[in-house]
């Protein structure tokens, strides 16, 4: 009998995004365990880039993963990101 995978890959992205998530939460209501909350999540979003998106929305995610440091600056690169997250996204519901 063939060896079958404890879990699927869309269990492992949403268990993933759920960590980040729930991380995220943690850090803007908790002061004192700030650097171990950040470190925590720096390992839960380099899971997330590591794992295949389950859709166009997972793209999206992992971008904006990616880029999150570089999406409010005042510099062209940073509003072209932002486009390209937009036009994602406008992808994604029409």
């Amino acid at each position: 009998m063939a060896d079958t995978p404890t879990s699927s890959a869309p269990t492992v992205w949403a268990s993933t995004t759920a960590d980040i998530d729930a991380l995220h939460q943690q850090l803007g209501s908790e002061t004192a365990n700030r650097r171990v909350l950040e470190d925590q999540l720096a390992v839960c979003e380099e899971d997330l880039l590591g794992l295949q998106a389950p859709d166009v929305s997972g793209v999206i995610r992992k971008l904006e993963v990616l880029w999150e440091q570089q999406l409010h600056g005042m510099d062209q690169a940073s509003g072209w990101k932002l486009q390209i997250l937009d036009d994602l996204r406008r992808h994604t519901t029409a």
